[in-house]
Protein backbone atom coordinates (compact mmCIF):
# COMPACT_ATOMS: atom_id res chain seq x y z
CA UNK A 1 0.00 0.00 0.00
CA UNK A 2 1.43 3.40 -0.96
CA UNK A 3 1.00 7.14 1.15
CA UNK A 4 -0.49 5.58 4.53
CA UNK A 5 -1.23 9.42 5.55
CA UNK A 6 -3.78 9.78 3.21
CA UNK A 7 -7.09 11.52 4.73
CA UNK A 8 -9.45 8.75 4.99
CA UNK A 9 -13.46 8.90 6.33
CA UNK A 10 -14.02 6.30 8.99
CA UNK A 11 -15.39 3.07 6.56
CA UNK A 12 -18.51 2.89 8.63
CA UNK A 13 -20.57 4.93 11.14
CA UNK A 14 -20.00 4.13 14.71
CA UNK A 15 -23.31 2.34 15.60
CA UNK A 16 -21.65 -0.78 14.54
CA UNK A 17 -22.46 -2.00 11.30
CA UNK A 18 -19.60 -3.88 9.65
CA UNK A 19 -18.36 -4.68 6.10
CA UNK A 20 -20.84 -3.32 3.45
CA UNK A 21 -24.11 -4.21 5.68
CA UNK A 22 -25.89 -3.33 8.70
CA UNK A 23 -28.50 -0.18 9.60
CA UNK A 24 -25.74 2.02 8.54
CA UNK A 25 -25.15 0.74 5.05
CA UNK A 26 -29.02 0.81 4.38
CA UNK A 27 -28.93 4.70 4.18
CA UNK A 28 -26.98 4.46 0.33
CA UNK A 29 -29.13 1.70 -0.80
CA UNK A 30 -32.55 2.63 0.26
CA UNK A 31 -35.69 -0.44 -0.23
CA UNK A 32 -33.24 -3.09 -0.25
CA UNK A 33 -32.95 -5.86 2.53
CA UNK A 34 -29.66 -6.82 3.69
CA UNK A 35 -29.05 -10.87 3.56
CA UNK A 36 -27.18 -12.40 6.30
CA UNK A 37 -25.15 -15.68 5.94
CA UNK A 38 -22.65 -17.27 7.95
CA UNK A 39 -20.58 -19.95 7.50
CA UNK A 40 -17.27 -21.26 9.55
CA UNK A 41 -14.88 -20.96 6.96
CA UNK A 42 -11.24 -22.48 7.67
CA UNK A 43 -9.20 -20.28 10.74
CA UNK A 44 -12.31 -17.46 11.03
CA UNK A 45 -15.89 -17.10 11.46
CA UNK A 46 -16.88 -15.16 7.87
CA UNK A 47 -20.30 -13.14 7.73
CA UNK A 48 -21.63 -11.79 4.90
CA UNK A 49 -23.94 -8.93 5.87
CA UNK A 50 -24.47 -6.87 2.45
CA UNK A 51 -26.37 -3.84 1.89
CA UNK A 52 -25.69 -3.38 -1.85
CA UNK A 53 -28.72 -5.82 -2.63
CA UNK A 54 -29.45 -7.27 -5.86
CA UNK A 55 -33.43 -7.10 -6.23
CA UNK A 56 -35.08 -10.45 -6.05
CA UNK A 57 -36.48 -11.87 -9.36
CA UNK A 58 -33.84 -9.07 -11.58
CA UNK A 59 -29.92 -8.79 -11.94
CA UNK A 60 -30.08 -5.03 -12.55
CA UNK A 61 -26.22 -4.61 -13.19
CA UNK A 62 -23.46 -5.78 -14.22
CA UNK A 63 -22.41 -8.97 -11.01
CA UNK A 64 -25.95 -8.09 -9.72
CA UNK A 65 -25.10 -5.22 -7.43
CA UNK A 66 -23.54 -2.06 -6.92
CA UNK A 67 -21.14 -4.75 -4.30
CA UNK A 68 -20.13 -6.32 -7.49
CA UNK A 69 -21.01 -9.53 -5.60
CA UNK A 70 -21.97 -11.80 -7.94
CA UNK A 71 -24.52 -13.15 -6.18
CA UNK A 72 -28.45 -13.88 -7.08
CA UNK A 73 -30.64 -13.39 -4.15
CA UNK A 74 -33.18 -15.60 -5.20
CA UNK A 75 -30.80 -18.74 -4.98
CA UNK A 76 -32.75 -20.12 -7.92
CA UNK A 77 -30.51 -21.06 -11.51
CA UNK A 78 -30.90 -23.45 -13.85
CA UNK A 79 -29.08 -26.64 -13.04
CA UNK A 80 -29.61 -29.58 -14.04
CA UNK A 81 -29.35 -28.95 -17.77
CA UNK A 82 -30.43 -26.59 -20.16
CA UNK A 83 -32.51 -25.61 -23.45
CA UNK A 84 -32.51 -22.66 -25.20
CA UNK A 85 -35.71 -20.78 -24.83
CA UNK A 86 -34.80 -18.01 -27.42
CA UNK A 87 -31.96 -16.77 -28.99
CA UNK A 88 -31.51 -13.46 -30.43
CA UNK A 89 -28.29 -12.32 -33.17
CA UNK A 90 -27.91 -8.72 -33.53
CA UNK A 91 -26.69 -7.05 -36.72
CA UNK A 92 -22.73 -6.75 -38.26
CA UNK A 93 -20.49 -3.72 -37.73
CA UNK A 94 -16.93 -2.82 -38.95
CA UNK A 95 -14.91 -0.40 -38.26
CA UNK A 96 -11.93 0.79 -40.55
CA UNK A 97 -12.69 -2.47 -42.56
CA UNK A 98 -12.77 -4.80 -39.78
CA UNK A 99 -15.43 -6.58 -38.62
CA UNK A 100 -16.24 -5.90 -34.96
CA UNK A 101 -19.49 -7.66 -34.89
CA UNK A 102 -20.32 -9.69 -31.59
CA UNK A 103 -20.99 -8.72 -27.84
CA UNK A 104 -19.28 -8.12 -25.01
CA UNK A 105 -21.77 -6.87 -22.41
CA UNK A 106 -23.18 -8.70 -19.88
CA UNK A 107 -27.12 -8.31 -20.08
CA UNK A 108 -28.98 -6.83 -17.65
CA UNK A 109 -32.70 -7.94 -16.50
CA UNK A 110 -35.29 -6.40 -14.54
CA UNK A 111 -38.93 -6.41 -14.92
CA UNK A 112 -39.07 -9.26 -16.84
CA UNK A 113 -36.78 -7.44 -19.91
CA UNK A 114 -33.44 -8.58 -20.74
CA UNK A 115 -31.35 -5.29 -21.74
CA UNK A 116 -27.99 -5.43 -23.72
CA UNK A 117 -25.35 -3.52 -25.32
CA UNK A 118 -24.10 -4.72 -28.71
CA UNK A 119 -21.15 -3.72 -30.82
CA UNK A 120 -23.63 -2.82 -33.88
CA UNK A 121 -23.84 0.08 -31.54
CA UNK A 122 -27.60 -0.38 -30.67
CA UNK A 123 -29.02 -0.96 -27.12
CA UNK A 124 -31.76 -3.56 -27.25
CA UNK A 125 -34.60 -4.68 -24.69
CA UNK A 126 -35.62 -7.98 -25.06
CA UNK A 127 -38.69 -9.60 -23.38
CA UNK A 128 -37.07 -11.89 -21.34
CA UNK A 129 -39.74 -14.90 -21.55
CA UNK A 130 -39.68 -14.88 -25.08
CA UNK A 131 -37.07 -12.56 -26.64
CA UNK A 132 -39.61 -10.42 -28.84
CA UNK A 133 -37.57 -7.11 -29.07
CA UNK A 134 -39.47 -4.06 -27.13
CA UNK A 135 -37.43 -1.43 -28.44
CA UNK A 136 -33.92 -0.47 -29.63
CA UNK A 137 -31.67 2.38 -28.87
CA UNK A 138 -29.09 3.62 -31.19
CA UNK A 139 -26.04 5.09 -30.08
CA UNK A 140 -23.44 4.86 -33.51
CA UNK A 141 -20.62 3.53 -31.19
CA UNK A 142 -19.90 0.33 -30.34
CA UNK A 143 -21.27 -0.63 -26.61
CA UNK A 144 -19.07 -3.42 -25.33
CA UNK A 145 -19.46 -2.67 -21.77
CA UNK A 146 -22.99 -3.92 -19.28
CA UNK A 147 -25.97 -1.81 -18.97
CA UNK A 148 -27.27 -0.82 -15.49
CA UNK A 149 -30.85 -0.55 -14.99
CA UNK A 150 -32.34 1.89 -11.99
CA UNK A 151 -35.64 3.61 -11.66
CA UNK A 152 -36.98 3.06 -14.67
CA UNK A 153 -33.25 4.16 -16.82
CA UNK A 154 -30.76 2.50 -18.43
CA UNK A 155 -27.50 3.35 -17.88
CA UNK A 156 -24.55 2.46 -20.80
CA UNK A 157 -21.49 3.47 -21.94
CA UNK A 158 -20.10 3.05 -25.16
CA UNK A 159 -16.36 2.02 -26.27
CA UNK A 160 -16.09 5.02 -28.94
CA UNK A 161 -17.09 8.52 -29.50
CA UNK A 162 -17.39 11.68 -27.87
CA UNK A 163 -20.72 10.71 -25.67
CA UNK A 164 -19.31 7.77 -23.63
CA UNK A 165 -22.23 7.64 -20.89
CA UNK A 166 -26.10 7.37 -22.11
CA UNK A 167 -29.38 7.23 -19.44
CA UNK A 168 -31.89 5.74 -21.36
CA UNK A 169 -35.76 5.43 -20.93
CA UNK A 170 -36.25 1.69 -19.87
CA UNK A 171 -40.03 1.70 -21.27
CA UNK A 172 -39.48 3.06 -24.73
CA UNK A 173 -35.87 3.37 -25.38
CA UNK A 174 -35.79 6.94 -26.05
CA UNK A 175 -32.58 9.25 -24.57
CA UNK A 176 -32.60 11.24 -21.75
CA UNK A 177 -29.09 12.46 -21.10
CA UNK A 178 -25.60 11.29 -22.43
CA UNK A 179 -22.44 12.82 -20.67
CA UNK A 180 -18.72 13.89 -22.36
CA UNK A 181 -15.82 12.51 -20.57
CA UNK A 182 -13.38 15.13 -20.21
CA UNK A 183 -9.29 14.76 -20.33
CA UNK A 184 -7.00 16.40 -17.34
CA UNK A 185 -6.70 19.40 -18.93
CA UNK A 186 -10.49 20.10 -19.14
CA UNK A 187 -10.78 19.19 -23.04
CA UNK A 188 -13.32 17.03 -24.82
CA UNK A 189 -11.49 13.73 -26.10
CA UNK A 190 -12.40 11.19 -28.18
CA UNK A 191 -12.42 8.73 -24.98
CA UNK A 192 -13.81 6.10 -24.91
CA UNK A 193 -15.59 4.31 -21.32
CA UNK A 194 -14.14 0.79 -20.92
CA UNK A 195 -16.20 0.71 -17.27
CA UNK A 196 -19.77 -0.94 -16.65
CA UNK A 197 -22.08 1.88 -14.88
CA UNK A 198 -22.60 1.14 -11.17
CA UNK A 199 -25.96 2.91 -10.19
CA UNK A 200 -27.10 3.40 -6.25
CA UNK A 201 -28.36 6.13 -4.41
CA UNK A 202 -28.79 8.45 -7.13
CA UNK A 203 -26.06 8.43 -8.84
CA UNK A 204 -23.72 7.23 -11.67
CA UNK A 205 -20.04 5.84 -11.06
CA UNK A 206 -18.02 5.25 -14.12
CA UNK A 207 -14.87 4.59 -14.84
CA UNK A 208 -13.09 6.19 -18.49
CA UNK A 209 -10.16 5.73 -19.91
CA UNK A 210 -8.50 7.71 -22.85
CA UNK A 211 -6.94 7.47 -26.11
CA UNK A 212 -3.42 8.14 -25.75
CA UNK A 213 -1.23 5.60 -25.61
CA UNK A 214 2.36 6.95 -24.77
CA UNK A 215 0.19 8.67 -21.45
CA UNK A 216 -2.76 6.59 -20.59
CA UNK A 217 -4.92 8.70 -18.64
CA UNK A 218 -8.20 7.52 -16.66
CA UNK A 219 -11.01 8.84 -13.97
CA UNK A 220 -13.97 7.86 -12.12
CA UNK A 221 -16.97 10.39 -12.87
CA UNK A 222 -19.71 10.41 -10.25
CA UNK A 223 -22.81 11.68 -12.13
CA UNK A 224 -26.10 12.89 -10.81
CA UNK A 225 -28.36 9.91 -12.01
CA UNK A 226 -31.07 12.30 -12.89
CA UNK A 227 -29.24 14.87 -15.11
CA UNK A 228 -25.97 13.38 -15.73
CA UNK A 229 -23.88 16.29 -14.18
CA UNK A 230 -20.66 15.30 -12.96
CA UNK A 231 -20.51 15.31 -9.14
CA UNK A 232 -16.95 14.55 -9.05
CA UNK A 233 -14.36 12.97 -11.23
CA UNK A 234 -11.04 11.78 -9.40
CA UNK A 235 -8.25 11.40 -11.88
CA UNK A 236 -6.10 8.40 -12.29
CA UNK A 237 -2.87 6.98 -13.31
CA UNK A 238 -3.87 4.86 -16.04
CA UNK A 239 -7.46 3.79 -17.79
CA UNK A 240 -10.24 2.15 -15.43
CA UNK A 241 -11.03 -0.80 -17.44
CA UNK A 242 -13.19 -2.30 -14.69
CA UNK A 243 -16.70 -1.74 -13.07
CA UNK A 244 -16.32 0.61 -9.72
CA UNK A 245 -17.80 -1.69 -6.52
CA UNK A 246 -19.51 0.81 -4.22
CA UNK A 247 -20.32 0.41 -0.81
CA UNK A 248 -21.33 2.65 2.05
CA UNK A 249 -18.63 4.94 2.02
CA UNK A 250 -15.90 4.26 -0.76
CA UNK A 251 -15.79 3.86 -4.69
CA UNK A 252 -13.13 0.99 -5.61
CA UNK A 253 -11.76 0.77 -9.13
CA UNK A 254 -8.04 -0.76 -10.74
CA UNK A 255 -6.18 0.92 -12.95
CA UNK A 256 -4.02 0.15 -16.08
CA UNK A 257 -1.12 0.78 -14.19
CA UNK A 258 -1.96 -1.61 -11.52
CA UNK A 259 -3.24 0.56 -9.16
CA UNK A 260 -6.45 -0.52 -7.01
CA UNK A 261 -8.01 3.05 -5.66
CA UNK A 262 -10.52 3.87 -2.80
CA UNK A 263 -12.22 7.35 -3.75
CA UNK A 264 -14.95 8.45 -1.03
CA UNK A 265 -18.21 7.86 -2.22
CA UNK A 266 -19.63 11.77 -1.50
CA UNK A 267 -16.22 13.76 -2.71
CA UNK A 268 -14.10 11.87 -4.73
CA UNK A 269 -11.26 11.97 -2.54
CA UNK A 270 -8.59 9.30 -2.29
CA UNK A 271 -8.52 7.54 0.92
CA UNK A 272 -5.48 4.71 -0.25
CA UNK A 273 -4.23 2.96 -3.24
CA UNK A 274 -3.20 -0.32 -3.19
CA UNK A 275 -0.47 -1.44 -5.77
CA UNK A 276 -0.02 -4.80 -7.59
CA UNK A 277 2.58 -6.20 -10.24
CA UNK A 278 0.74 -5.65 -13.24
CA UNK A 279 -2.74 -3.98 -14.75
CA UNK A 280 -5.76 -4.10 -13.20
CA UNK A 281 -8.71 -5.03 -15.82
CA UNK A 282 -11.05 -6.75 -13.00
CA UNK A 283 -13.71 -5.43 -11.75
CA UNK A 284 -13.16 -5.07 -7.76
CA UNK A 285 -16.09 -6.25 -5.67
CA UNK A 286 -16.74 -5.53 -1.83
CA UNK A 287 -17.84 -7.40 0.59
CA UNK A 288 -17.77 -8.14 4.86
CA UNK A 289 -15.17 -4.42 4.36
CA UNK A 290 -12.62 -6.61 2.33
CA UNK A 291 -12.34 -5.80 -1.13
CA UNK A 292 -11.19 -8.51 -3.45
CA UNK A 293 -9.73 -8.24 -7.05
CA UNK A 294 -7.48 -9.79 -9.48
CA UNK A 295 -4.39 -8.61 -11.69
CA UNK A 296 -2.44 -9.31 -14.76
CA UNK A 297 -0.12 -10.42 -12.18
CA UNK A 298 -1.79 -13.83 -11.66
CA UNK A 299 -2.84 -12.81 -8.46
CA UNK A 300 -5.99 -12.14 -6.64
CA UNK A 301 -5.68 -9.45 -3.85
CA UNK A 302 -8.10 -9.54 -0.84
CA UNK A 303 -7.72 -6.18 0.74
CA UNK A 304 -8.97 -4.52 3.94
CA UNK A 305 -11.62 -1.74 2.66
CA UNK A 306 -10.98 0.69 5.28
CA UNK A 307 -6.95 0.43 5.58
CA UNK A 308 -5.80 -0.82 1.81
CA UNK A 309 -3.62 -3.18 3.65
CA UNK A 310 -3.15 -6.85 2.33
CA UNK A 311 -5.30 -9.48 3.80
CA UNK A 312 -3.73 -12.55 1.37
CA UNK A 313 -3.07 -13.22 -2.01
CA UNK A 314 -3.43 -16.41 -4.12
CA UNK A 315 -1.36 -17.13 -7.26
CA UNK A 316 -3.07 -18.95 -10.36
CA UNK A 317 -0.96 -19.72 -13.63
CA UNK A 318 -1.83 -16.56 -15.58
CA UNK A 319 -3.23 -13.43 -15.27
CA UNK A 320 -6.95 -12.15 -14.01
CA UNK A 321 -9.25 -10.46 -15.50
CA UNK A 322 -12.15 -12.07 -14.74
CA UNK A 323 -14.08 -9.65 -11.43
CA UNK A 324 -14.29 -12.06 -8.31
CA UNK A 325 -18.20 -12.88 -6.78
CA UNK A 326 -18.41 -13.72 -3.45
CA UNK A 327 -20.73 -15.81 -1.26
CA UNK A 328 -21.36 -17.42 1.46
CA UNK A 329 -17.70 -17.44 2.70
CA UNK A 330 -15.85 -18.38 -0.72
CA UNK A 331 -14.56 -16.36 -3.20
CA UNK A 332 -14.98 -17.50 -6.90
CA UNK A 333 -12.97 -16.30 -9.69
CA UNK A 334 -11.65 -17.19 -13.30
CA UNK A 335 -8.47 -17.04 -14.44
CA UNK A 336 -6.56 -16.92 -18.03
CA UNK A 337 -5.13 -20.40 -17.04
CA UNK A 338 -8.07 -21.70 -18.16
CA UNK A 339 -9.57 -22.17 -14.51
CA UNK A 340 -12.34 -21.33 -12.05
CA UNK A 341 -11.31 -20.77 -8.54
CA UNK A 342 -13.01 -21.16 -5.27
CA UNK A 343 -10.84 -19.89 -2.79
CA UNK A 344 -11.48 -19.45 1.35
CA UNK A 345 -12.58 -15.67 2.21
CA UNK A 346 -10.59 -15.54 5.15
CA UNK A 347 -7.28 -17.20 4.32
CA UNK A 348 -7.09 -17.68 -0.02
CA UNK A 349 -6.44 -21.03 0.36
CA UNK A 350 -7.83 -23.15 -2.40
CA UNK A 351 -10.38 -25.15 -2.02
CA UNK A 352 -11.22 -26.28 -5.48
CA UNK A 353 -10.25 -25.66 -8.82
CA UNK A 354 -12.77 -26.31 -12.39
CA UNK A 355 -11.23 -26.10 -15.95
CA UNK A 356 -12.78 -25.11 -18.24
CA UNK A 357 -11.21 -25.46 -21.82
CA UNK A 358 -10.16 -21.81 -22.55
CA UNK A 359 -9.25 -18.80 -20.85
CA UNK A 360 -11.79 -17.42 -18.36
CA UNK A 361 -12.47 -13.55 -18.42
CA UNK A 362 -16.10 -14.33 -17.44
CA UNK A 363 -17.12 -13.42 -14.08
CA UNK A 364 -18.41 -16.13 -12.23
CA UNK A 365 -22.63 -16.02 -11.19
CA UNK A 366 -23.25 -17.37 -8.02
CA UNK A 367 -27.00 -18.79 -7.85
CA UNK A 368 -28.18 -21.29 -5.17
CA UNK A 369 -25.85 -24.07 -4.72
CA UNK A 370 -24.08 -23.54 -8.39
CA UNK A 371 -21.72 -21.36 -10.09
CA UNK A 372 -22.01 -20.04 -13.67
CA UNK A 373 -19.02 -18.69 -15.92
CA UNK A 374 -18.34 -17.96 -19.67
CA UNK A 375 -14.85 -19.51 -21.19
CA UNK A 376 -13.12 -18.71 -23.92
CA UNK A 377 -14.39 -22.35 -25.42
CA UNK A 378 -17.22 -21.16 -26.81
CA UNK A 379 -18.95 -22.09 -23.71
CA UNK A 380 -20.67 -21.83 -20.66
CA UNK A 381 -20.15 -24.04 -17.39
CA UNK A 382 -22.56 -24.85 -14.74
CA UNK A 383 -20.37 -26.02 -11.37
CA UNK A 384 -21.25 -27.02 -8.38
CA UNK A 385 -20.41 -24.38 -5.97
CA UNK A 386 -19.46 -27.16 -2.62
CA UNK A 387 -17.32 -29.72 -4.80
CA UNK A 388 -16.31 -27.73 -8.29
CA UNK A 389 -17.90 -30.51 -10.10
CA UNK A 390 -19.67 -30.12 -13.50
CA UNK A 391 -23.22 -30.04 -13.92
CA UNK A 392 -23.68 -28.97 -17.31
CA UNK A 393 -21.48 -27.30 -20.06
CA UNK A 394 -23.64 -25.18 -22.78
CA UNK A 395 -21.77 -24.32 -26.10
CA UNK A 396 -22.32 -21.31 -27.87
CA UNK A 397 -21.34 -19.25 -31.00
CA UNK A 398 -18.24 -17.40 -29.59
CA UNK A 399 -16.01 -17.08 -26.74
CA UNK A 400 -17.87 -16.20 -23.57
CA UNK A 401 -16.08 -12.98 -22.31
CA UNK A 402 -19.53 -11.39 -21.11
CA UNK A 403 -20.88 -12.24 -17.60
CA UNK A 404 -23.88 -14.60 -17.09
CA UNK A 405 -27.20 -13.15 -15.69
CA UNK A 406 -29.51 -16.11 -13.36
CA UNK A 407 -32.99 -14.33 -12.99
CA UNK A 408 -36.12 -16.61 -12.17
CA UNK A 409 -34.60 -19.64 -12.63
CA UNK A 410 -33.16 -18.90 -16.31
CA UNK A 411 -29.86 -18.13 -17.44
CA UNK A 412 -29.07 -14.95 -19.82
CA UNK A 413 -25.27 -15.23 -21.41
CA UNK A 414 -23.83 -13.60 -24.79
CA UNK A 415 -21.12 -14.60 -26.73
CA UNK A 416 -18.74 -12.79 -28.80
CA UNK A 417 -19.91 -14.52 -31.54
CA UNK A 418 -22.72 -12.56 -31.94
CA UNK A 419 -25.80 -14.24 -29.72
CA UNK A 420 -27.27 -13.96 -27.08
CA UNK A 421 -29.16 -16.93 -25.33
CA UNK A 422 -31.94 -17.38 -22.90
CA UNK A 423 -31.19 -20.82 -21.24
CA UNK A 424 -34.26 -22.75 -19.06
CA UNK A 425 -33.39 -25.57 -17.40
CA UNK A 426 -35.10 -27.77 -14.24
CA UNK A 427 -34.06 -25.63 -10.96
CA UNK A 428 -34.60 -26.38 -7.44
CA UNK A 429 -37.20 -23.99 -5.53
CA UNK A 430 -34.73 -22.94 -3.17
CA UNK A 431 -32.76 -20.45 -1.78
CA UNK A 432 -30.06 -19.29 -0.40
CA UNK A 433 -29.92 -18.57 3.32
Amino acid sequence: MSNPDLSRRRFLAASGAVGVGGPAALSRFPGVAARESARSQGDGEFTQQAGAQPQPGAWPMFQSDAANSGYQIDGIGPSEGVTVRWRFTPGSRQILGRDVSGILSSPAVVGGTVYIGANDGRLYAKDAETGDQRWQFESGEVLARSPAVVDGTVYAGASTGKQPIYAINAENGSERWSFETIDALGRATKGRSPSSPTVVDGTVYVGSAETSIVDPRGAVYALDAETGNAQWTARVDGYVDGTPAVDETSVYVGGSTGGVYAFDADTGELRWQFDTEDVVRSSPSVVDGTVYVGSDDTNVYAIDAETGDQRWQHVTKRGIQSSPSVADGVVYVGSDDGGLYALDVMTGRRRWRYPTGGFVRSSPTIAGDTVYVGSSSSSVHAVDADSGERRWRFETDGNVLSSPAAVDGSLYVAALGGSVYALSGTSPSSSVS
